[in-house]
Parts: C-alpha cells; structure tokens; sequence
C-alpha cells in the first residue's frame, strides 16, 4: 500500500456492489492494510458477498500492484534534474501506471493475426482493419507513463505492415512505402499521437 490516508471502503450497509467491483485500498501502514481488510471483509459479509481469497492481497506500492489492466508502482530511477526544471510530470517517488505485461502481449498477437502475411489484403483494408485495435488500445492507455512504448509500438505496427506488404521482415518497405504515407494516404493510427500532451502540440 502506499503512504497515502486511506480509502473509506464502504459508507453505510446496504451499499450493493456490482457483480464485476474492483476495488483499491491504499494505506499508511501494514497494520492499517490489515484492518481495512478485515473491516472490509466484515462489511461484505454482511451484504452476502466475500473477499476473493486469491485476489485480495496486500502489497507496498514499491512493488506495485496490477489493477484493471495497469501495473502500478513508485517510480524508483533517481531524477538527475531538480523539479523547478522538469517540464514533465516525473517526480521522485512519483506513482506510475503502465500496461500489463499479458495486455502488451495480448495487443500485439491480436496485430500479429491482421498482418499474417498470409492475409490477401491490399495495405489500405489492412490498416482501415488495424486502426480500430490500436485506437481502442491506445485511447485506454493513453494517459499513462507510455510514450516510450507508444514509439516502440508504433515502429513495430509499421515493421508488420511492411512485412505483410512485401512477403519478409527484413526488407526496404520504409523506402517504397515511406512513413509519412502510412500515416497519410492510407490514416494509419499512431499511438504516440493519442496521448493527451502530445495531441495538444499537434493540433
């Protein structure tokens, strides 16, 4: 848990919860993650429902804690700039959220399945077919600490289009089908351009 006050769980019996809740308690201190967690358990049974025995845990946000798709942690990389000069919004200790490993993984076999190269599409349906995953994907992580991702990402997607294209992954796609035209005449999705900050100096 974290060194922030912690979260009330539950304001008054009564409270029906929906089937699928998920819920984050962050606390002072060990002992304090304990007693909401039996204060919660308490609660909830009360209401009929339990604690999910493999799903309930407690953990220090050191080592982070997965939560709805995101792996979130404290930052732990010391920042070599004082903060009056950091224009971002990193900060010692700070909290991070980042995709799952499994999510990552899960993205990128679904863009491994449109660009087989087995796949008799023209470029332009392949990436009228591709945009819908990577915008999804992106719009929902697109506000965490993933613009080093995004980039990879987004290089990785243009590899697969080129390699679908010309039948083999190692080839000269970024000479005959440039970037700027991916991203132009055939409106491929860029993730990097979805985050927020980005999109801003853009528009």
């Amino acid at each position: 848990m974290s060194r922030e006050a912690h979260v009330q769980f539950c304001e008054s019996l009564g409270v029906r919860f929906p089937g699928a809740t998920h819920r984050v308690i962050t606390c002072k201190s060990a002992a304090e993650a304990r007693a909401a967690v039996d204060a919660a358990g308490r609660i909830l049974k009360q209401l009929g429902v339990e604690l999910h025995p493999q799903k309930t845990r407690i953990v220090h946000v050191r080592y982070g804690f997965e939560f709805l798709g995101y792996k979130i942690k404290r930052g732990y990389r010391k920042l070599h700039l004082p903060e009056s000069k950091i224009r971002s919004q990193a900060r010692q200790d700070a909290l991070y959220a980042y995709p799952k490993a499994k999510s990552i993984s899960r993205f990128m076999d679904q863009v491994r399945q449109q660009t087989k190269r087995t796949m008799p599409l023209p470029t332009k349906e392949l990436t009228e077919g591709l945009n819908p995953l990577l915008r999804g994907w992106g719009e929902y992580y697109k506000r965490a600490h993933i613009r080093k991702l995004f980039q990879r990402l987004d290089g990785w997607v243009r590899r697969r289009i080129w390699s679908h294209r010309y039948k083999c992954w190692r080839n000269a796609g970024w000479k005959r089908l440039p970037t700027a035209q991916l991203y132009g005449e055939y409106a491929l999705v860029r993730l990097i351009d979805l985050i927020p900050s980005l999109a801003s100096r853009h528009s």
